[in-house]
């Protein structure tokens, strides 16, 4: 077991150091866990659900039973962000899904020092008390998912960032089976909740982006049909230009409420309207 978990560490460093080389990052005061239960580890580090808001012990524990990886902010702006990683998951997976899911940790702890450098804040306990950092972690969630998903087919079919029509089976099979899966988990709130609908839709935007950033026209062609064809359904298209339009958090600092300002839009609307079809 203890030759295992160096191993695995070993290999979790080596593609976290690939990604400090590729965003030019430097002194970066991080840890890496691996656990064999999420939830009771992640009590350990930086704040809790207990912190945030008052959850039952059965609802705390059932928010964490698909956790594969999480980042932990710490309590003082001096301590180290803590990676935690579900041991039995990350011992049977392959390469790619070890890639996506550091890269996905990473991003998330770039995200919120940037914000806390951005909005000054003190403290990350000041996420919990201002409205709008929810809209801010939305946001991350589809930008951490974007870059991990990226690593991820480039380490599963070597696909690159660029213009690349000799793609397309891939992307015909990899836009199936993320329309199918989103559908299948959004609509599951039995299992996963309400709250984690907006969750699947920033993985849905971010893996539909990169796609759309290498294969624009036939993407295009994609979103004008359906299931995409649906005025209940614009609001995802105006997200993902939102998020095209300002990719870095230095630009989309100042336009979290347009989040909130879509989705509005969308909960307005009639069942009538929310089925009816659109060019």
């Amino acid at each position: 077991m203890r030759e295992i978990t160096i191993m695995i560490m070993k290999e979790i460093q080596r593609i976290a150091n690939s990604y400090f080389n590729y965003f030019k990052l430097k002194d970066v005061n991080l840890r890496f866990i691996l656990a064999d239960d999420m939830y009771e580890c992640q009590k350990k580090y930086g704040f809790s659900d207990e912190d945030i808001k008052t959850l039952d012990e059965a609802t705390a524990r059932q928010n964490w039973k698909h956790v594969a990886a999480c980042m932990k902010y710490p309590r003082s702006m001096d301590e180290p962000f803590y990676l935690i990683f579900k041991r039995p998951y990350i011992e049977r997976v392959e390469d790619c899904e070890l890639y996506r899911l550091v890269f996905h940790e990473l991003t998330h702890m770039c995200d919120y020092k940037d914000y806390a450098r951005l909005n000054h804040l003190s403290s990350y306990e000041e996420l919990f008390s201002n409205p709008e950092t929810v809209l801010f972690q939305h946001w991350s969630e589809y930008h951490a998912e974007r870059r991990g998903y990226a690593a991820w087919l480039k380490h599963r079919y070597g696909v690159q960032l660029k213009y690349s029509p000799d793609k397309i089976g891939i992307m015909e099979r990899e836009t199936m089976d993320n329309i199918r899966y989103y559908g299948e988990h959004y609509t599951n709130t039995a299992e996963y909740g309400s709250t984690r609908q907006i969750y699947f839709t920033m993985h849905l935007l971010a893996r539909m982006s990169i796609w759309m950033q290498i294969l624009p026209y036939q993407v295009s062609d994609i979103l004008s049909k359906e299931p995409f064809n649906y005025r209940g359904i614009i609001w995802i298209k105006k997200l993902m230009y939102l998020f095209s339009k300002y990719p870095e958090i230095g630009q989309m600092n100042d336009h979290f409420m347009d989040i909130a300002h879509i989705v509005a839009e969308n909960m307005s609307l009639t069942r009538e309207e929310l089925w009816e079809v659109v060019s």
